[in-house]
């Protein structure tokens, strides 16, 4: 492991709302192409026939507020070679494969990076780029940002292919889709150019990912949510765009955990295309017309305080509401009520994710050696208890701060996970 500066800073103070509906965090499964990275690297053809492996664990066995064994797709044999960071894989709904860039010598002189971001019409968005291109230069690499005007897969891969014929030597991506992109990432490798894929998972054993473990994110989110309701009552599910990774596999792992638990309801019935307003909108409608009391609302995305104002317009009992995107305004109600109010969050930052991007991107480059396609991140959980050890509160926040919070970047993902994927 060489990685010359370390622990970069990469903080951008206060950034705003988390992903909206493309623009976030997961995984998807599916198969790998055949094309194959010239310099020198295994082919994933030689990749995908592997033996593939799962996890052991048997599916939704445990108690109620327990999370279950889900098991992930190894196609590498690696993961278990991680220690215990092969638990950051849990649930993960994706397939690890082995990297074909494990042999890369990497790229001297001049290096330039291309980061592709899924449109900058949310300040998550903003946060995550400059993050990237800040930490990129703190390395002394060059960058080329592009964000297309219009967040669509179609605008995506023209920027993509701009990239490409600016001459970069990598390129960094927050791809709308697992599999859209496949056949110019495969052209990139063939060209000695890696890709790797930020915050949502590319399905292509020449991508390496590192993408936060939305359905591991989902199971420890509700198990809080369920304790903190003592194993009753009616839990609301707050979706932002059906379909999108990040909602998908949230619920998908919040449900694996309340299937254990019979005496818990969900209503899945809301979705606010990750707006705070919406949320709003459609939350007191539904308090208004339903009057059973609500035990806890697990959400998809950064609309927190908009669940949170309908709760209180509608004179109902504000329950745990989960914050799944650091969103200031929900931050804010739960600092100024933490003596009553058991919040938590997972510590998604822009900033954290783009630390571990950058390095893993930086070791790459040197020619450190990256074995496996996916790191799998585990995002920390926040309570009463740590709240201000993960995320950077300020008291002047209010219900109405449109904003996502940041935090200490390296705290996000350690280090020694980061090392422990590569061959180096």
């Amino acid at each position: 492991m060489r990685r010359g500066i370390v622990r970069l800073t990469l903080g951008l103070g206060s950034a705003t709302l988390l992903v909206a509906a493309t623009a976030c965090s997961s995984s998807s499964s599916s198969s790998t192409t055949s094309a194959s990275p010239t310099t020198p690297a295994a082919s994933p053809s030689t990749t995908a026939s592997a033996s593939p492996s799962t996890s052991s664990a048997s599916a939704l066995s445990g108690s109620c507020g327990t999370i279950p064994n889900i098991p992930y797709t190894d196609q590498s044999g690696l993961v278990s070679s991680l220690g215990s960071y092969a638990a950051n894989y849990d649930g993960f709904d994706g397939t690890i494969y082995k990297s074909p860039w494990s042999t890369w010598k990497g790229v001297s002189g001049n290096v330039k990076v291309g980061i592709l971001i899924d449109g900058l019409d949310n300040p998550y968005q903003t946060a995550l780029e400059g993050s990237l291109e800040s930490g990129l230069k703190a390395f002394g690499y060059s960058t080329v940002a592009l964000a297309p005007s219009a967040s669509s897969v179609t605008n995506q891969l023209q920027g993509y292919q701009t990239l490409l014929g600016d001459g970069v030597n990598m390129i960094i991506a927050q791809v709308q889709s697992p599999t859209a992109y496949n056949s110019l990432i495969d052209k990139a490798a063939k060209e000695g150019i890696p890709t790797i894929g930020v915050l949502n998972d590319i399905a292509d054993a020449n991508a390496v990912n590192v993408v936060p473990n939305s359905v591991l994110g989902g199971m420890k989110l509700a198990q809080y949510v369920v304790q903190q309701a003592e194993g009753k009552g009616l839990i609301m599910f707050i979706h932002g765009i059906a379909g999108v990774p990040i909602d998908t596999d949230t619920m998908n792992g919040a449900n694996d955990v309340l299937k254990l638990c019979p005496q818990v309801t969900t209503n899945e019935s809301i979705v606010t295309q990750f707006q705070a307003s919406i949320a709003k909108q459609q939350v007191l409608s539904y308090l208004n017309t339903h009057p059973q009391a609500v035990s806890g609302v697990i959400t998809a995305g950064p609309f927190t305080s908009g669940v949170i104002e309908a709760f209180e317009q509608a004179g109902r009992t504000v329950p745990v509401v989960t914050n799944n995107g650091l969103d200031e305004g929900g931050l804010a109600y739960w600092y100024q009520h933490r003596s009553t109010y058991n919040g938590v969050a997972l510590a998604n930052t822009p900033n954290g994710l783009a630390y571990a991007t950058v390095q893993v991107a930086h070791m790459m480059l040197i020619g450190d050696g990256v074995k496996i396609n996916t790191l799998s991140i585990d995002p920390p959980l926040a309570t009463n208890a740590n709240l201000t050890k993960y995320v950077d509160i300020d008291p002047n926040w209010t219900i109405n701060t449109a904003g996502t919070a940041t935090g200490p970047a390296d705290l996000y993902v350690s280090n020694a996970f980061i090392d422990a994927i590569f061959t180096k």
